[in-house]
């Protein structure tokens, strides 16, 4: 019986995270691995979203809101009675009904996210030691100039910190840290590999499929 595992994608902005979880959703699919596709970001949005729209309102800064006893407490109840259980519900239940999950970003983005703030995650160590665990979990990582080209938006200051933010949680938590410097295909084949080592398979990425999958 094939194990089912949780994978999951992080990295900073500009690195290709969601476009790269799909793909490797799609190939270990195309591999005869059931797997189910979780945007981690959907679940923190509505609140986040609140947020944004509260300090635009308040005519303040979303990093001074951020750090605000009010919203930190709104934020830890939001963590705690909605998006725990719609991410914990959410991957047991794909479990429940055969499939492995792979998530496009994880709590290890939601902890940077807050580090751009200058703050942690309300209740961060609660939920580290209740949301599920990763069987694997990735950290993409680009040049900083393909970054900036691809998130003009941000700074350059910006993109260093945000980089050392997740060298530091992908060193902490033994994230398995990719470069998508080289081919689309090679860091597909990465990691898909590294999920099947992970569930017990021999990775056996074919030529025939790898020649689909940069096509596709």
């Amino acid at each position: 019986m094939v194990r089912k595992v949780l994978v999951t994608l992080s990295g900073t902005h500009g690195t290709g995270k969601s476009t790269n979880a799909g793909q490797c959703y799609y190939l270990l699919n195309r591999k005869g691995l059931r797997f189910s596709y979780l945007v981690h970001q959907d679940i923190l949005d509505p609140f986040g979203f609140i947020v944004r729209r509260a300090a635009r309102v308040l005519g303040l800064s979303e990093n001074e809101l951020q750090k605000r006893r009010p919203v930190r407490v709104l934020w830890s109840l939001y963590l705690l009675l909605v998006y725990l259980p719609i991410l914990g519900g959410g991957i047991f239940l794909r479990r429940l009904l055969g499939n492995s999950t792979v998530c496009d970003r994880y709590i290890y983005d939601t902890m940077v996210g807050f580090r751009d703030y200058g703050v942690n995650i309300p209740v961060e160590g609660l939920l580290l030691r209740l949301v599920p665990r990763p069987d694997i979990s990735f950290v993409l990582e680009a040049p900083e100039e393909r970054i900036l080209s691809n998130r003009p938006e941000h700074s350059a200051e910006f993109i260093r910190n945000e980089k050392r933010l997740y060298a530091l949680v992908a060193e902490h938590f033994h994230l398995y840290r990719v470069s998508t410097a080289g081919s689309r295909a090679s860091v597909w084949w990465t990691i898909v590999g590294k999920v099947e080592s992970v569930m017990g398979g021999k990775p056996q990425a074919s030529q025939t499929m790898m020649a689909e999958a940069v096509v596709r």
